[in-house]
């Protein structure tokens, strides 16, 4: 009975306690909501028309890093076509708006917006549409690229633009709907093709009104092609080590194999989109990659594929195969440059061919 009565008296304590809860309520989660629950005003521009009113500022085609604030209610929208969940897009989205025209059209916009967190993906993931009231924010361009965020000052005392802070969202950016996988925004502009590479090698084509832009483009990364494979890369990018190698295993003994010519132990070598000797002022590793289409061997477009460092890209074998490398395409001078999204945006071509 001693055990009986402390086991009766917990379990009327608890028919208790669950009595008191009203099984309706629901709990208040309105505090921890990071973008605005209440709107942020109707639709009142385009980022194509936003990127006519702000040339001054967008375009920096001489290279400056330009910015204005913006002091009326205007308000855009799109889709969010690119994030940091893959880590090479740091405190980075990329909406874009097809505005009504065909793909890859005078109309079809994207603009990056920066949003100061360790990690904005959860809130911004791929498909989802949004909506932000540029008041009190800041609109131009951060190394050629059009962008909405507010100032920073660098350790050098220079004033740039940078993300917005992430208490800005909640009276600046709104959510339409759920995120839409299907979303007509997030397939990418095919330059794989003759008309594509056409376009890429068109240098009027590098300007505030053509990037940045979601793209598929296919080819071949030239550090390793040929002998580039087997010896660290001279020139900009000195410094890249010796090739990793891995054994190669003959499934018959489960040894490694040995030349039989030489008598030498066989591997595969391979290098990484961006090992740690490589790594830049910006933190980043330019690889070459040669953009070219089906039929046009030797003729390639050369665009300088960015990765960033310490994401789950850098440590990446690059393919020694023709592939699609889908990204956020952008411009850096005179230069194309192009940013994966994730791990997925890189597919080998068919069962994948060498050169």
């Amino acid at each position: 009975m001693k055990k009986i009565i402390p086991t009766l008296a917990c379990a009327l304590m608890a028919l208790g306690l669950t009595g008191c809860l009203d099984r309706t309520d629901s709990p208040d989660v309105s505090d921890y909501i990071i973008t605005s629950p209440t709107g942020v005003g109707q639709t009142n521009s385009t980022i194509y028309q936003l990127k006519q009113d702000y040339a001054e500022y967008m375009a920096a085609e001489s290279g400056g890093t330009d910015f204005v604030k913006v002091d009326t209610s205007l308000v855009i929208e799109g889709v969010v076509v690119a994030n940091d969940a893959g880590g090479n897009l740091y405190q980075t989205l990329v909406i874009r708006d097809l505005g009504g025209g065909e793909a890859g059209g005078e109309k079809d916009q994207c603009i990056q917006i920066g949003v100061k967190n360790t990690w904005i993906a959860p809130y911004f993931p791929l498909g989802q549409r949004i909506k932000i009231n540029l008041q009190g924010l800041y609109v131009g361009n951060y190394s050629q690229v059009p962008k909405i965020g507010t100032p920073y000052y660098t350790s050098a005392g220079n004033r740039k633009l940078g993300p917005m802070l992430l208490q800005s969202c909640r009276t600046n950016v709104e959510l339409l709907g759920k995120p839409d996988p299907k979303a007509p925004e997030l397939t990418p502009i095919n330059l794989t093709t003759a008309e594509g590479i056409s376009w890429l090698e068109k240098g009027s084509n590098q300007s505030h009104m053509t990037t940045p832009r979601l793209i598929t483009v296919k080819g071949y990364i030239a550090e390793v092609l040929g002998s580039q494979l087997r010896i660290p890369l001279t020139g900009s990018n000195s410094g890249d080590p010796e090739p990793y190698r891995e054994a190669v295993i003959d499934p018959a003994t489960g040894k490694q194999k040995v030349d039989p010519a030489t008598g030498q132990p066989v591997y595969n070598y391979y290098k990484l989109f961006a090992p740690e000797e490589l790594y830049d002022d910006g933190y980043g590793v330019n690889r070459t990659l040669l953009a070219e289409s089906e039929g046009q061997s030797g003729r390639a477009v050369q665009i300088a594929l960015r990765t960033g460092t310490q994401n789950e890209i850098s440590f990446m074998r690059i393919p020694l195969v023709e592939s699609t490398y889908t990204g956020v395409l952008t411009k850096y001078g005179s230069d194309w440059q192009m940013q994966l999204r994730s791990k997925d945006d890189v597919r080998p071509v068919g069962n994948g061919n060498s050169k």
